[in-house]
């Protein structure tokens, strides 16, 4: 209850505070690609998790043009860091938004769509803001979406500033599948989330 009370105050008038001083209205947006190195996330077969996170956050700093908009790539190599030390290095670069990206995987074959989490936390208010945007830019395509939902993944209730959790969808779903192990597809997940940061 608690978290759709932060989120009806913060539909009314959040922007996210310029953190660079010599272009005030410039905002600095990490991208967390999920797992990576002998982390492999969740897999479908071949198919792994890390790879199509990875892929994703690399199309979302291409399609993401906006002057005003610097993506950081947390990690750009196929390397496993420890959820502390992911705090640790996006602490040190003190962003104004952290976008976590995972891909589901169910027993239940026909769970689909895109899911996204955010903590409860002094944080709430800004990132229920910004997950709830990206939720709506998929809903704008007719991509299933469900509500936004609130869970205390470590990333998300350690980290110092707005995050969300985006998982990209389902593995375990064939259609999902369509989507997440093609490059068509990534680019258009990238470009809803790119879309939704302006």
């Amino acid at each position: 209850m608690r978290l759709f009370c932060f989120l009806l105050m913060a539909c009314f008038s959040l922007n996210l505070t310029a953190a660079d001083p010599t272009n005030p209205s410039k905002i600095k947006v990490v991208i967390d690609a999920g797992h990576g190195g002998i982390d492999t996330g969740a897999k479908n077969n071949s198919v792994l998790e890390k790879q199509i996170v990875a892929d994703v956050s690399s199309h979302l700093k291409e399609l993401c043009t906006d002057k005003n908009i610097e993506i950081i790539l947390l990690r750009t190599e196929d390397q496993f860091i420890s959820l502390q030390d992911r705090v640790k290095k996006i602490e040190a670069l003190s962003p104004d938004l952290v976008i976590s990206l995972h891909a589901n995987y169910s027993n239940d074959r026909e769970r689909n769509g895109v899911e996204v989490y955010v903590a409860e936390n002094d944080f709430t208010m800004k990132s229920s803001y910004f997950g709830t945007k990206i939720l709506e830019s998929f809903k704008r395509k007719d991509f299933k979406t469900s509500a936004l939902k609130s869970a205390n993944f470590f990333l998300l209730k350690n980290l110092k500033c707005p995050a969300v959790t985006v998982e990209l969808g389902f593995l375990s779903n064939s259609e999902d599948m369509k989507y997440l192990n093609s490059d068509f597809g990534q680019k258009f997940l990238a470009k809803q989330i790119a879309s939704s940061l302006d």
